[in-house]
């Protein structure tokens, strides 16, 4: 929720939170590491990505939902798909314009079902720290309603070739829904 180049300051994040400045040290030193912000004088701002480094995160963000698709389409069975359909998001009530902030908890969940529907561990774990970098809620609010149905209609081409156990349908569909995803930031980048 904190913008892009915002400043970040320990003392008055610890005010606002109400604890102690050690344990925000340490998390904005944690952020840091993570590349999510950046040390200042006196303080950290949150970091702006470049249109390149946006590309690569959905690039790796692709190649990951992808290899999580495929392995569940293969390997997952009829109550792990239906878990991950009853989430509904890939209705097309989703991408109703008064329900954006929803839509991006609908696709945060939907895709956090298939990674763990996956049961890779390992897969899990790159995913969330490449997930720390999606930008969400910002770009959802300026999504058209054409590009909000075709989020949605993403997810519907996901859970359709999970539901017949087609691989290289599912990885194609989580491949192409990611690059999607991409293309419609970048849109709102120009």
């Amino acid at each position: 929720r904190i913008r892009p180049n915002e400043r970040l300051i320990a003392g008055d994040l610890a005010e606002e939170l109400q604890v102690s400045r050690t344990p925000v040290r340490e998390a904005l030193q944690l952020l840091e590491a993570e590349d999510l912000i950046v040390g200042v004088k006196r303080g950290y701002v949150v970091r702006e990505h470049t249109r390149d480094e946006i590309v690569e995160i959905y690039e790796v963000r692709a190649a990951l939902e992808g290899m999580a698709a495929r392995i569940v389409a293969q390997a997952a069975d009829v109550d792990q798909i239906a878990s991950i359909e009853a989430l509904g998001a890939h209705q097309d009530a989703a991408a109703s314009r008064d329900r954006r902030d929803s839509l991006v908890d609908l696709n945060t969940a939907f895709h956090a079902a298939i990674i763990d529907a996956s049961g890779n561990a390992r897969l899990a774990r790159i995913n969330r720290s490449n997930s720390q970098h999606f930008f969400n809620y910002r770009i959802a609010a300026l999504y058209t309603d054409e590009e909000a149905v075709a989020a949605v209609r993403g997810h519907a081409a996901i859970i359709n070739a999970l539901r017949v156990n087609d691989a290289d349908a599912a990885e194609r569909a989580a491949r192409l829904h990611v690059i999607d995803g991409l293309n419609a930031t970048l849109a709102k980048l120009r």
